[in-house]
């Protein structure tokens, strides 16, 4: 992936500043933190400011998403938008990893939609989900065990970014890899260890599976 010098200024302003807010927001706590833990307030200073870093993280994607939102398409890595997705990418993968200690399975939707995806309820998220922002998961879908949603690749020297829609009552099974540009009707299944290509739409109530997947029931 090409970087440059001006990604590292953009990445590096970006974080300073959400760092510099979280960590003026654990000041100005501390003395309340001090008198609930007089002897080890430092702890729970330290875990103020990973969840101010973490939220202060998703509101910083979501200004910059409602001011310049990513558009599906393809870019060269010369491309303003290529900077804007590392920007992004960036910010809301460091703000996800300071709130994992807050982050129990069960609250992992909600991570996801702080950063920007829109989630239905009653879902059950056992995978991941990159560039949340550009998701649409519908109620009552399961993303099994070390699955993939990915609403990016980079493939000859490009970057594809596409929405990924799944409907509701949908299950992604364990291992599976769903790429952008893609829709899943409610109540398809995606067996284990599938790959959804970009580009496929698996219509509402079928079973795929494989890679590539391909309808199997």
């Amino acid at each position: 992936m090409k970087t440059g010098l001006w990604d590292f200024v953009l990445c590096g302003g970006a974080i300073t500043l959400v760092l510099a807010m979280a960590l003026g927001l654990v000041v100005g706590l501390m003395p309340l933190s001090t008198a609930l833990l007089p002897q080890h307030h430092a702890v729970l200073d330290f875990l103020l400011l990973l969840l101010a870093y973490g939220l202060f993280s998703a509101v910083f994607v979501r200004l910059l998403l409602r001011f310049q939102p990513m558009r599906p398409g393809e870019y060269g890595m010369d491309s303003p938008v290529f900077t804007r997705w590392k920007l992004l990418t960036i910010v809301y993968r460091l703000g996800q990893g300071a709130l994992v200690p807050f982050t129990p399975v069960f609250v992992k939707p909600v991570v996801d939609a702080l950063f920007g995806a829109r989630i239905g309820s009653q879902v059950a998220f056992g995978g991941v989900i990159d560039d949340p922002y550009m998701v649409t998961v519908g109620d009552g879908v399961v993303l099994g065990h070390s699955s993939l949603v990915s609403a990016n690749f980079i493939a000859n020297g490009k970057l594809t970014c596409g929405e990924v829609k799944i409907g509701s009552g949908a299950t992604i099974g364990a291992n599976c890899v769903v790429l952008p540009n893609t829709v899943i009707g409610e109540r398809a299944v995606l067996m284990a260890g599938s790959y959804l290509m970009p580009g496929t739409t698996v219509p509402a109530g079928e079973t795929w599976r494989g890679n590539p997947a391909r309808k199997w029931m």
